[in-house]
């Protein structure tokens, strides 16, 4: 190991739920963690729903019983209506009842996880932007931002579709579906049926998800997979409701970096794969990918694993986990007639097998 002063053994670039896991599963292992957000304040996000799942990675992140203050509804299970009968799905139960879901307003969930990055010993720097693309000297890289540069040995991309070391080192992150576009908004008002459980709705035209987010408060999304929803278009459950801003606009085209890792550095949650909100997980993948890459690290830093085998193998299990997700909602869209996802004509001279006719 390089023992060339640095300003941080871990510099993690992006503060959302992705890189706020990768810096606390570093610091709390003994590593120098440095974390740039550039945000200074927080940035509504639209709502996300967590599967109760989710409670022992909060645990492992030290925050399990600090939700209270951001979660804005609870419930057990979610209604779904997917090209057939609307249905109930609960997420289960145990001897102690039924579990329930978190309905997290993310400005501040994101800002809880950064609270407690603070806390275990990450330098948070907010606001803080990278300004250009990493300098390596040797296994050290200099990373240029509006704080002045910060050296590390190990870099952790979490700035989600903006993929910024992906795009500085050249990593290609192809398309893996059609284009997909989702409009998402606020409303405030009253609508009960709502206040039990979101729903998700869809057809060969697309899927809405509607959910409340906090008391009177409720969240829309809208995918199309045609023509795109109006800037005005809302559901219509939500007819009555008064908007509390604009609707808004999010690229949640598939992708999937052709490396997420590499020696010294790492890419975790949107910035390494990102499926669109059907796939329900993505809070969960964003914590769990830098959880993984945070003990991965640490075992490099540490000497005890080899970093270039460590990032391969940090890739194929993401990539893994990405193509069976990607597979299952192919199907699900297929499902309902969306043309966008129909499987390829067999080509020219060779059988529906594969074997050449």
């Amino acid at each position: 190991m390089d023992d060339r002063p640095v300003d941080a053994d871990v510099l993690v670039v992006g503060g959302g739920p992705a890189g706020a896991a990768a810096a606390i599963a570093c610091a709390v292992r003994g590593h120098r963690v440095v974390l740039c957000e550039r945000e200074g304040a927080r940035r509504e996000r639209p709502g996300e729903t967590l599967h109760p799942g989710v409670e022992p990675l909060l645990a492992q992140l030290g925050v399990a019983d600090r939700l209270t203050p951001v979660v804005g509804a609870r419930h057990a299970g979610i209604w779904i209506e997917w090209g057939g009968p609307r249905r109930f799905e609960a997420f289960g139960s145990d001897a102690t009842g039924p579990w329930s879901g978190f309905q997290v307003w993310r400005a501040d969930f994101d800002a809880l996880l950064l609270t407690r990055a603070g806390e275990v010993g990450v330098d948070v720097r907010q606001p803080c932007a990278v300004t250009g693309p990493p300098i390596a000297d040797g296994p050290i890289r200099s990373v240029p931002t509006t704080a002045g540069p910060i050296a590390a040995r190990v870099i952790v991309d979490a700035t989600g579709m903006t993929r910024w070391l992906g795009r500085a080192l050249g990593v290609r992150s192809p398309v893996r579906s059609p284009r997909l576009i989702a409009r998402y908004g606020y409303l405030t008002g009253s609508c009960p049926a709502r206040d039990e459980a979101p729903a998700l709705v869809g057809d060969s035209t697309g899927w809405t998800w509607t959910a409340l987010v906090r008391p009177r408060t409720y969240q829309w999304t809208r995918v199309s997979f045609g023509q795109r929803p109006d800037v005005d278009w809302i559901p219509e459950e939500f007819r009555y409701l008064t908007p509390l801003m604009p609707s808004r606009g999010a690229d949640v085209t598939w992708r999937m970096a052709a490396q997420a890792a590499g020696p010294g550095w790492f890419m975790v949650g949107d910035a390494a794969a990102a499926l669109d909100p059907t796939s329900s997980h993505g809070v969960l993948k964003a914590l769990v990918s830098g959880i993984a890459a945070g003990h991965l690290i640490s075992a490099v830093l540490g000497g005890k694993a080899p970093a270039e085998a460590t990032a391969e193998a940090y890739h194929q299990w993401l990539a893994g986990w990405f193509s069976e997700d990607a597979a299952k909602l192919t199907q699900f869209y297929r499902r309902l007639g969306a043309s966008a996802f129909a499987a390829p004509a067999p080509q020219k001279g060779l059988a529906a097998g594969g074997a050449i006719g």
